[in-house]
């Protein structure tokens, strides 16, 4: 059997955790700038809906202000900002591929239940092809209200 040198070895061991703990982080800061937009926007419940595309696919919020408190988050993450259009042209992207990955994803339907999605991608398909908008979601299944969505 031909085992890898010592050292060589060490620095896979390193820079496997290296790119995990950079996942981590890169997540944590995602978390960080939207808590941080959300602060700084103070957004309504109120109800009208918008919809916006990115290079990718299709969001809708729930209010222009939600919209906003995005775009922020966005910037901060250094990602492009959202094209706002209107329904019909914005649905027509609503559905992506996703992996099979498991890593839940719990989102609060404004003011109403709570669902654990098996990922984020799935989450946004749910939300667009269902016209709902989300006023929060977090990494990890619910515990609130839980309901899930595979």
């Amino acid at each position: 059997m031909n085992e890898m040198p010592m050292p060589s070895r060490n620095i896979l061991v390193l820079a496997s955790a290296l790119a995990i703990l950079l996942t981590k982080l890169e997540q944590g800061q995602a978390r960080h700038s939207l808590f941080d937009c959300n602060v700084q926007y103070k957004c309504s419940d109120e109800k009208e809906y918008v919809w916006a595309t990115d290079e990718e696919r299709c969001h809708v919020f729930h209010n222009r202000c939600l919209l906003k408190v995005e775009q922020c988050a966005r910037v901060s993450q250094g990602k492009s900002e959202l094209i706002e259009t209107d329904k019909e042209i914005c649905k027509q992207s609503c559905v992506k591929a996703c992996k099979r990955n498991f890593e839940p994803v719990c989102a609060q339907f404004f003011q109403e239940e709570y669902l654990t999605f098996s990922n984020e991608c799935e989450m946004r398909n749910y939300m667009c092809t269902k016209e709902r908008a989300y006023s929060f979601y977090a990494l990890g299944e619910c515990v609130e209200s839980p309901s899930s969505i595979s």
